[in-house]
């Protein structure tokens, strides 16, 4: 599994710090999500989505984080309480 950072806007990869590509495969590979979403919060750039990616170039799940970037707002759910609507990844094929 490839993990990847897009930036919504521009279809551009982060590829390093200050520097993007409009070619995943040039693109930088976090390895694990934990580690693409810290760099995505030290960037504090909006409109990032978090790609995950297998093998297959058609096989890829884009998911927008903006509520991890700009921390949650708002009031947090009670322990056991669902919220209103849950998080469904959005899927690109």
């Amino acid at each position: 599994m490839k993990t990847f950072l897009r930036h919504v806007a521009t279809g551009q990869y982060f590829q390093a710090l200050d520097r993007w590509t409009p070619d995943r495969d040039d693109a930088y590979d976090f390895g694990i999500i934990s580690k693409a979403v810290k760099v995505a919060r030290k960037m504090r750039v909006p409109g990032l989505e978090l790609i995950l990616s297998s093998d297959g170039p058609d096989q890829a799940a884009a998911t927008p984080f903006e509520k991890f970037l700009l921390g949650l707002k708002g009031k947090r759910h009670a322990a056991g309480r669902r919220a209103s609507r849950p998080w469904r990844p959005a899927v690109n094929i």
